[in-house]
């Protein structure tokens, strides 16, 4: 199992041995274990109920499949095309996405522990009711006008991520580490509660503030 460290926090995450798993072809149906599954198209299928354990999928196209209460653990995704995806009641357990594409993809009512996006886009996107219940991060992401309504991520710490117009809705971050990320677009102050930064966001955070309050500076009358 390999160890990742996100600011303050250590990721566990799955290590493979391909000797070990099978190649599968896709799409496939129903549960997914110790496989394999390269270069394929499963657009538009749907999987509910399933189990992905110790899997690596790379090169797929999954375009607006739709994953239902389906509990992913101990895989890998790399370059995997998740554009449009509808993601409902997933359970995602040491995942490590590397360099994949969820742009307006909509993850909802989701439990992540031990999750790290890497370089993944996450553009327009929207997560309702997202909660950590381990450590989860997100390293060089662009999460650009992306939406996070009703969310608990006390265990998630961003890094080098693009949140440019990226709105928080009623979410609690009280625990999240957002240092190193640009704050000056982002929407939302209430649910950035808690969260910790470096000085040197401070002033993208306080124009990210002024705008979100509607404050009008203006000098004295002359």
């Amino acid at each position: 199992m390999a160890l990742r460290t996100v600011h303050d926090i250590d990721i566990e995450l799955p290590t493979l041995d391909p000797g070990e798993l099978e190649p599968v072809s896709a799409p496939w149906g129903g549960n997914l274990n110790d496989a394999h599954v390269e270069t394929g198209r499963a657009i538009r299928t749907t999987l509910i109920d399933a189990r992905l354990r110790r899997a690596h999928l790379e090169n797929l196209d999954l375009n607006g499949v739709v994953w239902e209460d389906v509990t992913i653990s101990g895989c890998r995704f790399d370059k995997v095309d998740f554009t449009a995806a509808r993601l409902t009641g997933l359970t995602l357990e040491r995942v490590h996405l590397v360099n994949c594409k969820l742009t307006w993809a909509h993850l909802s009512e989701s439990k992540l522990s031990n999750v790290l996006f890497e370089g993944c886009r996450l553009d327009a996107a929207t997560l309702d009711d997202v909660t950590t219940v381990g450590p989860v991060g997100f390293v060089g992401c662009v999460l650009v006008n992306t939406v996070l309504r009703d969310c608990v991520l006390d265990q998630a710490a961003m890094q080098g991520c693009r949140l440019r117009q990226m709105s928080f809705e009623s979410c609690d971050l009280r625990g999240a580490d957002l240092r190193g990320n640009q704050l000056s677009e982002v929407s939302g102050m209430s649910s950035l509660r808690g969260v910790t930064i470096e000085p040197a966001q401070l002033p993208g955070l306080t124009d990210a503030v002024m705008r979100d309050l509607g404050v009008i500076v203006r000098g004295p009358k002359g």
